[in-house]
């Protein structure tokens, strides 16, 4: 930065007259490139840089004024895991990325290169919240549970206990791949990112609507064999 014989400008930071001490700042007389860039950028701004350094917790971009912008390994992918998503860079590429957080006091930018897309997963769940009932295609069938397709990059997991309202040892036996199944959401999992779905809670959900209607069109005091063969002898007439 500095030779011995070179003139430079300086601000004085502190005077301490016991030692006979002046403290200088050389960067104090330039301006702060944390400030500058928090004055030029916002977040959600999208900007580019070089990959200067990549540890255990994430990737460090060269940006504007010297300054470095952290990209953490849980924002560089929706779909892989940071440990697998980091494999994907190398130093001295070029990336693309999104400003997540500007703090000039303490120095730190943070970035985010999954933010570029958009999160289908988390999409779907606020389209299809716990309760829903939708449509998907079986994918791969194993013995305890089932893979289900919902939407592009979206995925539903359905285990053997809730393919049928009867117990299924064997998830092979009631479903195969390619079928088409209405499915009732009933959890999400957020860390492997995939939905929790339900065959049995969907047909428990129908007969209990069917109930409902039949008590609505019936006698207010009917019983349940009084609906049940009401519901028959409608059965035979149609």
């Amino acid at each position: 930065m500095v030779s011995i014989g070179q003139e430079v400008e300086v601000v004085v930071l502190e005077i301490d007259e016991d030692r006979r001490r002046f403290s200088l700042g050389l960067k104090q007389c330039v301006p702060n490139p944390w400030d500058e860039f928090s004055a030029h950028h916002k977040i959600g701004d999208k900007l580019g840089g070089t990959i200067k350094s990549i540890t255990d917790f994430g990737v460090f971009i060269g940006l504007d004024g010297g300054i470095d912008g952290l990209i953490h390994l849980s924002d560089l992918s929706w779909d892989k895991t940071g440990e697998e998503a980091v494999r994907d860079y190398q130093k001295g590429q070029d990336v693309e990325a999104v400003i997540l957080a500007i703090d000039p006091e303490r120095e730190r930018i943070s970035l985010g290169i999954k933010q570029l897309t958009n999160n289908g997963f988390a999409s779907y769940c606020d389209i299809y919240p716990k309760g829903s009932i939708v449509n998907g295609t079986v994918t791969i069938v194993e013995e305890k549970h089932a893979m289900v397709d919902l939407a592009e990059d979206v995925q539903g997991i359905l285990k053997a206990n809730e393919l049928a309202q009867d117990k299924v040892m064997d998830a092979r036996d009631v479903v195969r791949s390619g079928d088409s199944v209405e499915v009732k959401v009933i959890g999400v999992d957020n860390k492997n990112r995939l939905i929790n779905l339900s065959i049995r809670a969907k047909e428990e959900q129908d007969q209990k609507e069917a109930m409902s209607e039949l008590k609505q069109s019936s006698a207010p005091n009917a019983t349940f064999g009084d609906l049940f063969k009401e519901k028959m002898d409608n059965g035979s007439e149609e």
